[in-house]
């Protein structure tokens, strides 16, 4: 797949993407071996050029160079920064050296950022909740205050005349779409975006969870008249009720009917002999989990656990105790858990220890200082084996509760 393109959107709106496959831990931190765009947008006006964000400060000049394929750089007179996060505004310091006289919009936040992370003082001028920019010939950009999806600055932009609702890391996905838009993509392709969707929700923005319904109401009652989505990441989006009500179920925590996932870690394979014993209870009950493990020849990501379990209804947590504490990887985890997923979960919590039982008590302490359901912890001691019968029970009080 080709690592840019420019294609014409609307009729004065161009996309430029950069296809980034060589990214394998977003943010530093989650895993997406499906890579991830960055999607930045090109208006050309009567009054001149508006640009919509950036790309990736390692793509700077690759940007440039995609950008003069589109403009001239000297018609450029407006740049947005919807969000200051440098996967969007890192090009935007190479950007500001080649070309003066540029005015940046933005969340007030925005400029102080700008300031710290690229020592630029520019043109600036702070966007009011609601603010209209005219920008010649019947055109005008209208300016929303979208904060916490993800970032304190978050906003999003309506282009009136072109119908275009710019919104940056809303309504972003993983992953690098063989098509344009998500109408275009093949049906299987459409299965593995939606996934990427969740995925990408839970990793980034699940932290503020909270204030997505609170957005998604404040963009409704803006009675826009939107026929197209510009997202910062993958695919753009023409079907407007598609990602909004996709949006709508994350953000209002619904979780699918027992799904049932199971998480556990295990040293010397007792763990895993206890979870063989919930995983084959569980499907005798009809439900085929999905499961994910940490052992001494294989590890799972932590990016598809958050994006699995942000709608499961029941979890089961296996792990031991490890030096008169919690598994390390199990307590990087479960903090996880507790920052990105919804509470409205069911957890069962099995573990196993040889010399002193630990692990259980501060796993079930720490689930529950979020208010997490733990519907059972059970403490093994060696071999699970002979707690065959106690397994199969706290896994059907889990299922059944």
């Amino acid at each position: 797949m080709q690592k840019t393109l420019v294609e014409k959107i609307k009729r004065n709106i161009y996309l430029l993407r950069l296809n980034d496959s060589e990214v394998k831990y977003f943010e530093g931190l989650w895993y997406i071996p499906e890579g991830i765009t960055y999607n930045a947008y090109v208006a050309t006006l009567p009054e001149g050029v508006v640009l919509f964000d950036g790309w990736k400060h390692v793509y700077s000049e690759l940007y440039i160079e995609t950008l003069r394929q589109v403009v001239d750089l000297s018609d450029i007179k407006h740049i947005v920064v919807h969000h200051m996060e440098p996967d969007h505004s890192g090009s935007l310091k190479l950007l500001l050296e080649k070309v003066e006289n540029i005015t940046v919009y933005g969340h007030s936040i925005a400029n102080s950022l700008m300031q710290a992370f690229y020592g630029r003082t520019v043109k600036f001028k702070p966007v009011n909740d609601g603010e209209k920019l005219a920008l010649g010939g019947g055109h005008a950009l209208y300016f929303y205050h979208t904060p916490w999806l993800h970032w304190p600055d978050t906003i999003i932009s309506y282009l009136d005349s072109e119908k275009v609702l710019f919104t940056c890391d809303v309504f972003g996905s993983y992953g690098i779409p063989s098509r344009v838009f998500y109408e275009d993509l093949p049906s299987d392709e459409k299965t593995v975006f939606k996934w990427f969707t969740q995925k990408y929700f839970a990793n980034v923005i699940g932290h503020h969870v909270d204030w997505v319904p609170k957005n998604l109401d404040k963009i409704s009652r803006l009675n826009l008249n939107i026929e197209l989505i510009a997202a910062g990441h993958g695919p753009l989006y023409r079907e407007i009720s598609y990602i909004m009500n996709l949006y709508q179920e994350l953000g209002a925590k619904q979780v699918s009917k027992n799904k049932t996932a199971v998480i556990y870690t295990s040293m010397y394979r007792f763990v895993e002999e206890a979870v063989e014993i919930a995983v084959d209870e569980l499907k005798k009950q009809g439900i085929d989990p999905r499961i994910y493990k940490f052992t001494d020849t294989y590890r799972d990501h932590e990016s598809d656990i958050i994006g699995d379990l942000f709608d499961a209804e029941n979890i089961i947590i296996a792990t031991s105790t490890y030096d008169a504490d919690l598994y390390p990887i199990a307590k990087y985890i479960v903090e996880l858990i507790k920052a990105k997923i919804p509470s409205n979960k069911r957890i069962l919590v099995l573990t196993v220890h040889g010399w002193g039982p630990v692990a259980g008590k501060k796993l079930t302490e720490s689930l529950a200082e979020k208010k997490f359901q733990v519907i059972g912890s059970m403490e093994i001691k060696g071999s699970p084996r002979r707690e065959e019968a106690k397994i199969r029970e706290v896994v059907n009080k889990l299922i059944r509760q």
